[in-house]
C-alpha cells in the first residue's frame, strides 16, 4: 500500500510540473505574439470612412502602340485616412525574423470602405475583353498602366537621402505619381485582385522595388517561379531587367539607352541587377507570355545577326564594285581619248577590255541588287517586330 502512495505522488509531481511547463510556454508565446506584431491592427483596416470630397482622375496609358484611358472617382476622406495611417514598422520585445514581410503587408491591406483596387481592377479586365486582348495581355495592360504613373522624382530625392515614406496605393492613385516602391505596391495589389502569384523584389543595394509575376518556373527570375515587373517606366516588357539610376531609384527610360546593343535576350538576364530579397505576396494564375517575349528575342536577336552578316557581304561587294567603277571610268577617259585621236586600232582594242569589264560587272551587279532587296525586306521586319517589342 505505501508502495502504491509513493508511486501516486510521484505521478502527481510529474503531472503538476508538466502543467507548470506548458503554462510557461503558452505565456511567453503569447508575450511574443503581442508585442511582436506590426502596428498597423485589424481594427484600423476595418475602420468605416465616408466617401467625402470626390476627386475624377483621369489615367492615360500606351499598350501594344494603342491609346487606353480610364476615369475613376476617388475621395480625399479615404486619401487622409492613408496619408495618416502608420508608414513605419513598430515593435516590442524581440525582432520579429518576418517582420520585412509584416512591413509590406501594411501597405497590402485596405480598410473595408477602400474597394479602389477590386474596382479597377475589374475595369482593366473589362477594357482588356473590350479589345479582344487574352489573360496574359491584360496582365501586361495592367502593367503598362501603372509604368505610365509618373513618377515622383522629388520624393524619390526624399526617400533616398533617408527622410519621406512610401506610400500607400490609394495615395498614388490619388495624387497620380508614385516612387518604386508605390507603383509596386500597387501593381501587386492589382495582380492579386486579379488572382496571379505574387511577389515584391527588394534590391538593398540598389535601394529599387519590382514586382513578381508568377510565371513557369523555366522562364523565372532568379528561377524563382516570378517573373520581374518593372513599374517605374514605360516600354519594359514582364521578365526585362533595366539599368537602375541610382540617383534617381528608377529604371533608365527605354528611349534613353541602348538596352539592345548587345541582343534583346540580353534584356532578360536578372544577374545584371543583383539578388533581390523576395516577398510572397500571393498564389495563384501564372503568367504564360513569358515564353512568347523569350522566343521573340531570340528571333529579333537571329534576324539581327543574319542582317549583320548580309550587310558585312554587301559591304565587301559594294567595294569590289567601287573598283571596278573606276577601272570603267578610266578606260571611259582613255577611248575618249583615242576617238579624238583616231586611233581606231588602238580604240578597237580597247573597247573589248571595256566591255569584258562591263559585262562582268553588270553580271555581279543583279544578285547584288537582290541581295539588297533581302536586306531590305529583313530590316523592316526586324524594324516591325522591335516596334512591337
Amino acid at each position: 500500500m505505501n508502495t502504491f502512495r509513493k508511486i501516486l505522488r510521484l505521478i502527481l509531481r510529474i503531472v503538476f510540473l508538466i502543467a507548470i511547463l506548458v503554462l510557461a510556454f503558452w505565456l511567453k508565446t503569447t508575450y511574443i505574439q503581442k508585442n511582436s506584431a506590426p502596428i498597423s491592427s485589424p481594427k484600423a483596416q476595418e475602420q468605416i470612412i465616408a466617401l467625402e470630397n470626390p476627386k475624377e482622375i483621369e489615367f492615360q496609358w500606351k499598350y501594344n502602340g494603342k491609346d487606353y484611358k480610364l476615369s475613376k472617382t476617388f475621395y480625399g476622406s479615404l486619401y487622409n485616412f492613408y496619408a495618416n495611417s502608420p508608414k513605419t514598422y513598430s515593435y516590442q520585445g524581440e525582432l520579429s525574423p518576418d517582420w520585412e514581410k509584416d512591413y509590406y503587408a501594411m501597405f497590402l491591406r485596405h480598410t473595408s470602405s477602400d474597394d479602389s483596387i477590386s474596382l479597377l481592377a475589374t475595369d482593366l479586365q473589362n477594357l482588356g475583353a473590350q479589345k479582344k486582348l487574352n489573360a496574359d495581355q491584360i496582365v501586361e495592360l495592367a502593367l503598362a498602366f501603372v509604368q505610365a504613373i509618373p513618377y515622383d522624382h522629388s520624393r524619390a530625392e526624399e526617400l533616398l537621402s533617408g527622410s519621406g515614406a512610401t506610400n500607400y496605393p490609394y495615395e498614388t492613385l490619388f495624387e497620380n505619381r508614385g516612387v518604386c516602391s508605390d507603383k509596386s505596391f500597387l501593381l501587386a495589389n492589382l495582380l492579386t485582385q486579379m488572382g496571379y502569384g505574387t511577389a515584391l523584389l527588394a534590391y538593398d543595394d540598389e535601394r529599387h522595388m519590382a514586382v513578381g509575376i508568377g510565371c513557369p518556373a523555366e522562364f523565372s527570375s532568379y528561377d524563382s517561379g516570378y517573373c520581374y515587373a518593372e513599374t517605374t517606366s514605360t516600354g519594359f516588357r514582364i521578365g526585362m531587367i533595366p539599368e537602375i539610376d541610382s540617383k534617381k531609384g528608377s529604371a533608365v527610360p527605354m528611349e534613353k539607352k541602348n538596352y539592345s546593343q548587345n541582343s534583346e535576350l540580353s534584356q532578360f538576364d536578372a544577374k545584371k541587377l543583383g539578388e533581390p530579397k523576395i516577398i510572397s505576396v500571393s498564389s495563384g494564375k501564372i503568367y504564360a507570355g513569358i515564353a512568347d517575349s523569350l522566343a521573340l528575342a531570340k528571333k529579333i536577336d537571329a534576324l539581327s545577326r543574319e542582317i549583320n552578316t548580309l550587310e558585312k557581304n554587301l559591304t565587301a561587294q559594294k567595294n569590289d564594285f567601287s573598283a571596278d567603277e573606276a577601272k570603267l571610268s578610266e578606260l571611259e577617259k582613255k577611248l575618249k581619248k583615242l576617238e579624238k585621236k583616231k586611233d581606231y586600232e588602238e580604240y578597237n582594242n580597247l573597247v573589248e577590255d571595256y566591255n569584258d569589264l562591263l559585262k562582268k560587272y553588270k553580271k555581279k551587279i543583279q544578285p547584288y541588287n537582290e541581295q539588297i532587296d533581302v536586306y531590305n525586306q529583313k530590316i523592316n521586319y526586324y524594324n516591325s517586330l522591335v516596334k512591337g517589342f
